[in-house]
């Protein structure tokens, strides 16, 4: 019987980082409706830090529907539209069952991790029931924060394996007042989810066990937008930002080239283009990849899964020797609410 390590099917991976021995857990910020180029002109420290201490672009680009429903199943499953069938906010015709989330996916090779969310989103919330969350907190709808005390205070105070917080206040934002760098009030929900994402990283840092722990933080959008919308193939709709950090990580900048959209005829995928450039569907299996690191599986049962994502796990780098990150538990905030 042959047996190959997970997660990226077309080759078996051998890590450098096999020598550290700390509990993984993942910890996922999916921040909704955010331009990336607007993104880096607010005043964001957190998850400048993240980048610039870790893996990732501002250059990520949307490669299928650029509206929530599907954005976020593509993220939560590793797959596009065609495969997990949400094309609208309904989550009409969804395909869950063949192609579910991260919960059901990785349980079934190591039924032992534990899995919760905190979401804002009602939609997301509801059609996510029965894909193996064993925690769900349904939040405010655009109450940073609110999102952030109590995502933090339940990060620290629980012992679960992967935790999704997310918080949508831009997106609401937007929709109200235009998608738009030189919009002050969609820069403003910006700068204060970053101070969201502090706290709930401040939330993990805290944890009694997180000296022997090992967490990887993915953070991502569902999509960016225009004028008072999004839903086409505009390039402030499909530029988004793609960021994975952890103490233990090399830091690697991506070009973020354009790798296509598959509803695009004039700007179709390119294969060579996007293995440099990390996209949505790749969230998923970099987040199972570090989870089940070392995971024994079938190569039959991997090929089932029919991902259209990879795993970016290998290329972050990683070292055995964790990081001095204190810093980031006390970026310059003050008052920043104010400001």
């Amino acid at each position: 019987m042959k047996y190959i390590f997970l997660i990226v099917f077309n080759a078996v991976f051998l890590f450098s980082d096999a020598a550290w021995a700390g509990k993984r857990k993942v910890l996922l910020i999916g921040i909704d409706g955010v331009r990336a180029d607007a993104l880096q002109a607010a005043r964001v420290p957190t998850i400048q830090w993240l980048y610039k201490n870790g893996f990732g672009t501002f250059e990520s680009w949307h490669q299928d529907i650029t509206i929530s429903g599907p954005s976020w199943s593509s993220i939560l499953c590793g797959v596009y539209h065609d495969k997990h069938g949400v094309t609208d906010n309904g989550f009409h015709g969804k395909r869950y069952d063949r192609y579910p989330m991260i919960p059901l996916i990785a349980k079934a090779y190591d039924p032992q991790l534990t899995f919760g969310m905190y979401m804002e989103w009602g939609k997301l919330f509801r059609n996510s029931a029965g894909q193996g969350w064993d925690q769900m907190i349904r939040g405010s709808l655009a109450a940073t924060e609110e999102t952030a005390r109590k995502s933090a205070q339940w990060i620290t105070g629980t012992d679960l394996d992967f935790y999704f917080v997310y918080f949508g206040a831009a997106d609401y934002v937007g929709h109200v007042s235009g998608f738009s760098r030189w919009n002050p009030f969609y820069r403003w929900s910006l700068e204060d989810i970053d101070m969201g994402v502090n706290e709930v990283i401040r939330g993990m840092r805290s944890r009694e066990q997180y000296e022997s722990e090992d967490w990887l933080v993915l953070l991502t959008t569902d999509h960016g937008g225009k004028l008072l919308g999004h839903g086409g193939l505009s390039k402030s709709e499909r530029q988004v930002f793609w960021i994975g950090y952890s103490d233990r990580i090399q830091r690697n900048a991506l070009c973020g080239m354009d790798g296509g959209n598959i509803n695009d005829p004039m700007n179709p995928p390119v294969f060579c283009i996007r293995q440099h450039s990390p996209v949505q569907a790749d969230i998923a299996i970099t987040a199972l990849h570090h989870l089940l690191y070392g995971t024994l599986c079938e190569e039959s049962d991997l090929h089932c899964w029919n991902f259209d994502g990879v795993s970016w796990l290998s290329s972050m780098g990683m070292c055995n020797e964790r990081k001095d990150v204190r810093e980031i538990a006390y970026a310059p905030m003050k008052d920043y609410f104010c400001n």
